[in-house]
């Protein structure tokens, strides 16, 4: 019987160990490998930047943060700024909260800070539900979140979850195909192929809840310790609208959109850039990847001078 128990558990644990040694060879989040190369699944870029980050910080002094929109810029879309050394530090449905937690690390272990460009989503609002939701997607690095390292790692390496998820979406078309640089930065390599997916529902202008329109005093709040943060550490910091397609672009004349735009305008040690609205870019279909993700020129074009201008201590 001893016998049988021995067996019994040197074939599970066995068994653990395989799935572990699986779970760490495609490591499908890129929670212990580089985040460089092509994907097809997307990776948990918040936690592979800021691993890479607490290591190579001195090698740069200034920012892209913001959501999977501002992923694609690099040093090339602000050219003319020559002094400073950019790292797209953008991940998925970020939020300024999430932002300021993760430039205060970089402050706190001496980086060198100069400049941030913060790209804002006024179309995006997600509550605490919706974020959990894609939690292996979206958590924190422990170095940023403080979270017991043991619980984090077990819930990549010691849990199917990841493998399911990950083998369930390569049965699927890939909803992404993206490639990584060094620099952070992405090139999604996904298009439109028409613009009949402007008229989609979910491409629109979109309708918010009562609770996620309270989210914006906490996104103004944000910004106002981000600004703090940009006074006590003397870095300039510009914060760019996303440019909206020209159907959702509606959402502009929502009054509490508004009001938040302008409240955010008038938060000091902040500059605040918008598209032209009226851009023939906007309704597009060449300059965007999806109705909700626009192609780099359309930064480079639509909001780049100015941002430099400013990033450069320039009116």
């Amino acid at each position: 019987m001893r016998r049988y128990v021995v067996i019994l558990l040197s074939v599970a644990a066995a068994i653990v160990l395989c799935a572990v040694a699986i779970s760490l060879a495609l490591d499908p989040y890129r929670i212990v490998h580089p985040l460089l190369g092509e994907f097809t699944f997307e990776p948990n870029s918040r936690v592979s930047k800021v691993s890479f980050l607490s290591h190579a910080c001195s090698d740069y002094n200034a920012y892209f943060v913001g959501d999977s929109r501002s992923a694609t810029l690099s040093q090339q879309d602000l050219a003319p700024v020559s002094d400073l050394k950019f790292y797209n530090f953008s991940t998925p449905a970020d939020n300024i909260s999430a932002i300021v937690r993760r430039i205060r690390f970089l402050l706190d272990r001496g980086c060198p800070v100069s400049a941030l460009v913060v790209e804002e989503s006024i179309d995006v609002l997600l509550d605490a539900d919706e974020i959990g939701s894609y939690s292996l997607l979206l958590s924190e690095n422990p170095q940023v979140s403080g979270e017991n390292r043991a619980a984090f790692y077990s819930r990549y390496f010691l849990s199917a979850q990841s493998l399911t998820t990950y083998f369930s979406a390569r049965r699927r078309d890939p909803l992404t195909h993206d490639i990584y640089f060094p620099d952070g930065h992405a090139d999604y390599l996904w298009s439109m192929r028409d613009g009949s997916s402007f008229l989609l529902q979910r491409c629109g202008i979109p309708t918010f809840s009562a609770g996620q329109l309270s989210l914006l005093a906490d996104k103004l709040s944000g910004y106002r310790q981000l600004a703090q943060l940009a006074g006590q550490y003397h870095f300039k910091t510009v914060v760019w609208i996303a440019p909206l397609n020209h159907w959702e672009s509606g959402v502009l004349l929502d009054p509490q959109i508004a009001g938040f735009l302008h409240q955010l305008h008038a938060i000091p040690d902040l500059s605040v850039v918008e598209p032209d609205w009226n851009s023939p870019m906007l309704a597009n279909f060449r300059s965007w990847h999806d109705c909700g993700h626009f192609r780099r020129e359309v930064f480079d074009e639509l909001l780049a001078p100015s941002v430099a201008r400013l990033v450069a201590g320039k009116s």
